[in-house]
């Protein structure tokens, strides 16, 4: 005999616990009552509101800088099971790509590489610079692929940002940004880094 939750049985031995089990805890019978009517309803309703996300693969990466701020914004779209899409947003500041002293030692990934969309004037920048930032974009890559690996490529939401990753302590905002050295950024797993 199937006893999942969605069957009927079930259903009444699942009510029936229920209701032994919150009774004592509550005054108000009649409102016990009529949660243990609307439960199911109002939990199937929130359900459908969370979005539980499978990851298939990556699609693109975008880079992007802020003219107000100057961070650069490494944006990874993903497909997702249910053919949608969701975003994995890395910000670092600009010192991270104007000073060369913090330049990564790491091959860039070619299959990262093609799919790096860079704006329209990153496409004037050095090659040393367009180099730097797919480094980055490579960097990045793989944290996200630890996580999903992690988290069995299941995902939460439809997109998950990071705090913007700074080298400097000046007026730092602790719940917005994080300080790390190149050492720690390279260590670092993507969870270190999340608001």
């Amino acid at each position: 005999m199937n006893l999942t939750p969605c069957a009927p049985l079930a259903q009444g031995i699942y009510d029936t616990n229920l209701k032994q089990d919150l009774t004592p805890l509550f005054l108000d019978q009649v409102f016990i009552a009529n949660w243990l009517k609307n439960w199911r309803e109002s939990y199937f309703r929130l359900l459908d509101d969370y979005k539980i996300h499978t990851i298939k693969g990556l699609n693109r990466i975008e880079i992007h800088q802020d003219s107000h701020t100057d961070n650069f914004s490494f944006v990874y779209w993903y497909k997702t099971e249910d053919s949608g899409s969701i975003r994995i947003i890395y910000t670092i500041s600009d010192y991270w790509i104007v000073f060369q002293d913090v330049d990564l030692s790491i091959n860039i990934d070619n299959k990262i590489s093609d799919l790096v969309e860079l704006a329209d004037n990153f496409s004037r920048m050095a090659s040393a610079t367009q180099k730097k930032l797919k480094r980055y974009a490579t960097l990045f890559y793989q944290k996200t692929e630890k996580y999903f690996k992690k988290t069995n490529h299941i995902m939460l939401g439809d997109s998950i940002v990071t705090k913007v990753i700074r080298m400097t302590a000046d007026n730092l905002n602790q719940k917005e940004q994080i300080v790390l050295n190149k050492s720690a950024l390279l260590s670092c797993e993507l969870d270190d880094l999340l608001k």
